[in-house]
């Protein structure tokens, strides 16, 4: 026959380790936040868009070369210490990503970017005071491609 207090701890041993078991399987899921650079975290971070001129086609007949010009002016008392161009439905978001040698008060930039779908592009300028600003531009990306051999 078995002895009582042996008995009796294995008993508290299983329910205290079953009780343990519970805790760790119900306890309720941490908030995922926003994937970095993703639309709605460029959104939540609400960036002020003073500065920043973008000029992007509103239609772009060609996913993979579709010119993108910006002009950036710090606020009075700031300068530009970098710039990033993010394109959120990207398989890689960030496009572009520049610090400047030098700090600035204006700059002009002119390159051509690659979109996967119709998204908004986000441009966003680095000051010295270690804030930033952004403006997201919607662009609509179209295939043209012939698909019956006409």
């Amino acid at each position: 026959m078995l002895d009582p207090q042996t008995s009796l701890a294995r008993r508290t041993c299983l329910t205290q380790l079953g009780v343990g078991a519970l805790l760790v399987c119900r306890t309720p899921p941490v908030l995922a936040a926003a994937e970095p650079n993703s639309q709605a975290e460029l959104l939540s971070r609400r960036l002020p868009t003073t500065g920043i001129d973008v000029t992007l086609p509103p239609l772009a007949d060609n996913s993979n070369a579709i010119p993108l010009q910006f002009k950036l002016q710090a606020p009075a008392g700031q300068q530009l210490l970098g710039f990033e161009i993010i394109a959120p439905e990207n398989p890689n978001r960030v496009i572009l990503r520049f610090k400047l040698g030098q700090p600035q008060t204006r700059l002009s930039f002119s390159t051509r970017i690659r979109l996967a779908m119709t998204q908004e592009v986000w441009v966003l300028a680095h000051l010295s005071n270690g804030t930033s600003l952004g403006r997201p531009t919607h662009t609509v990306v179209t295939a043209t491609a012939c698909f019956d051999e006409t």
